[in-house]
């Protein structure tokens, strides 16, 4: 009797699994692999001309480059995340992003301002591990301490508009 009621309940369960709905086709692997970048093994070079537009109303008075960490900063709506290498000295003039730019220092020290017109009595010092972020459109300008390394990341398009000296409105 035993032995009737477990063949009986083997059989039924064996059938059961035939009868259910095969389960949803496998999506396509998507390789989630991590971004690792160990410091000091980032590729510099100038920032790229189409991130810039306009010409800045101050001279820069130093060196300043770009190395993308993750992502590609120019595509919309895409994330990224890019460092920005500056010598002491080096002015970032006046101007605003199209999206929200979000600053970290890592090294030395990045002065920030909000506004349109240059003013080195506006700047605040953000020391290593200080944060920023500026809404898109906001008019800021920031000048780098000592040798620096800012990050900043966001959404892209990663544009520079800069703002013009004698139209403090431009690029509305």
């Amino acid at each position: 009797m035993r032995r009737t009621i477990f063949v009986s309940v083997s059989l039924f369960l064996a059938a059961s699994g035939f009868a259910q709905t095969k389960a949803p086709a496998k999506k396509a692997a998507v390789s989630a692999m991590a971004t690792v970048v160990p410091a000091g093994s980032e590729k510099w070079g100038d920032l790229p001309a189409a991130a810039m537009v306009g010409t800045p109303s101050v001279d820069m008075g130093g060196k300043l480059q770009l190395a993308v960490v993750q992502g590609n900063p120019m595509a919309a709506g895409a994330p990224y995340t890019l460092r920005l290498s500056c010598t002491d000295g080096t002015k970032i003039a006046p101007h605003w992003h199209p999206t929200t730019e979000n600053v970290t220092v890592v090294k030395g020290t990045f002065a920030l301002a909000m506004g349109s017109k240059w003013d080195p009595a506006a700047l605040k010092d953000l020391p290593a591990g200080g944060f920023a972020s500026a809404p898109a459109r906001m008019r800021h300008f920031g000048m780098c301490k000592g040798d620096s390394i800012v990050q900043v990341h966001g959404l892209g398009p990663f544009v520079v508009n800069f703002v013009e000296a004698d139209n403090p409105k431009s690029g509305n």
